[in-house]
Parts: C-alpha cells; sequence; structure tokens
C-alpha cells in the first residue's frame, strides 16, 4: 500500500508539472509514514519535481516540531526531505501558537500562497482514518462539520483519542475545494469505519466526518487487506 501510494503522490505531480507549482497536504499519523519514506528516496525521489512541490498538513497536534507526536516533524524525518526541495516550500501548521491562533496563522498563510478564492485548490490532500470515522482533526458529533466559512479550524484536546491534544485542522470546505484525496488506512480497527463509508446502503455522512469528503475530482482509497476486511465486493 505504501508503494502504491507513492506512486500515486508521484504520478499526480508529474502531471501538475506545467503548472508551475503542485501542492500537496500530507496526512499525520503513522500509516503514510512508509509512503514518505519510499516518496523521498530513488527510484522515486527522481522523479519528484521538487522545486514546484509545496508540503502543507492536513492537521497538526498543538506541540513543537521535535515532539513524538508531532505530524510535521515525524512526515519531515521520514521523507528526508531531499535537498532539492526549497525549505521556503514547506509549510507547517504553526500549531504551537494554540489551536485558535494556530489555525488563524494557517489560514492567513493559504490565503497568502493560493490568492483571493473562495477556497484553497490544492492539488493533492492525503486524509487518514480514525476507528471512529474522524478525518484529519474533524471529530463525529464536532461543530466543525459545519463550519463551510473558514479553511482552517482549532480544535481542542479529544477526549477518547490518544494523545488528548489540542489540534489544527484542514475544514471541510478546504478539503472539498481539492482537486484530488487519497485516503491511506490501514489496520483492524478501521475495518467498520471503512465499510460503513463504502457501503451504498449506509448513508455515513450523518455520522462519519470522514464520509462526507468529496473533492472537485478524484476520491481514492488505499486500504491494506485488514481495513478493507469488512467490504463484500470492491468499491
Amino acid at each position: 500500500m505504501a508503494a502504491a501510494a507513492a506512486d500515486f503522490i508521484v504520478a499526480q505531480a508529474e502531471k501538475a508539472k506545467g503548472a508551475g507549482r503542485f501542492s500537496l497536504a500530507l496526512a499525520g499519523g503513522t500509516t503514510p509514514l512508509a509512503a514518505y519514506r519510499l516518496l523521498g528516496r530513488p527510484p522515486r525521489a527522481d522523479r519528484m519535481p521538487w522545486p514546484r512541490l509545496h508540503l502543507f498538513w492536513s492537521d497538526e497536534r498543538c506541540v513543537a516540531m521535535s515532539h513524538p507526536e508531532s505530524n510535521a516533524g515525524a512526515a519531515l524525518a521520514a521523507l528526508g526531505p531531499p535537498q532539492a526541495l526549497p525549505r521556503g516550500n514547506i509549510h507547517p501548521i504553526p500549531a504551537t501558537l494554540g489551536p485558535r491562533p494556530g489555525a488563524e496563522a494557517y489560514e492567513r498563510g493559504l490565503r497568502a500562497f493560493f490568492g483571493p478564492v473562495e477556497a484553497p485548490t490544492f492539488d493533492l490532500v492525503l486524509l487518514g482514518l480514525g476507528p471512529d470515522g474522524h478525518t484529519a482533526s474533524i471529530f463525529p458529533g464536532s461543530p466543525a462539520l459545519d463550519v463551510m466559512d473558514r479553511w482552517v479550524l482549532g480544535v481542542p484536546a479529544p477526549a477518547h483519542l490518544e494523545p488528548r491534544v489540542a489540534r489544527v485542522t484542514l475544514a471541510l470546505a478546504a478539503i472539498n475545494a481539492a482537486w484530488t484525496v487519497l485516503f491511506l488506512v490501514s489496520g483492524p480497527a478501521k475495518a467498520d469505519a471503512v465499510r460503513k463509508i463504502l457501503s451504498p446502503s449506509f448513508d455515513a455522512a450523518k455520522t462519519l466526518p470522514a464520509a462526507r469528503v468529496k473533492p472537485q475530482g478524484d476520491l481514492a482509497w488505499f486500504l491494506d487487506r485488514d481495513a478493507a476486511r469488512g467490504l463484500e465486493e470492491r468499491p
């Protein structure tokens, strides 16, 4: 799955070569780290248009980048990153400011990058999935589900999920404005949520945040066997 995800990212980046830049929002958590390691090393690294790549994040915990729970810190450690990627092209979420100030600062940065548009048009957003159906840091029952006029949101520490720290997350409005979204999901704990979201007979959008992800273009799901074991047939 990691190799397939890395190849998918490279293919998306190659397609965007003519656009002058490729905006990629990375997912947090441990599942995508193997893909990031492959992406930062030959042969895939030799194909990536690093000078045109701009790295963002779909969410971040309110910890320092050196902290073991930092999404940006873990992703950059796995990626390398290659010397060909300009340091100015790396845009971590300033989550150490706190959830609300960090969200406001990150949204200002996104608006400066994408310009006067209704929503940021990332070329590719990577997302994970929690056993409860959350994605990024948008949790079931959260007020964030109904926020449509913000790109970035501060989220209080979840009581049901480790690590119990506040977070900053892309809002659904920003995620759904992306051209392409790729979910990377692994492990048996995610199987029930995957089954509900991908089942045509279950209205998961009423309860599971990940089911509300509907980008402008392609929506792809990459699953390992454990995560897919609840599916009766290929979605």
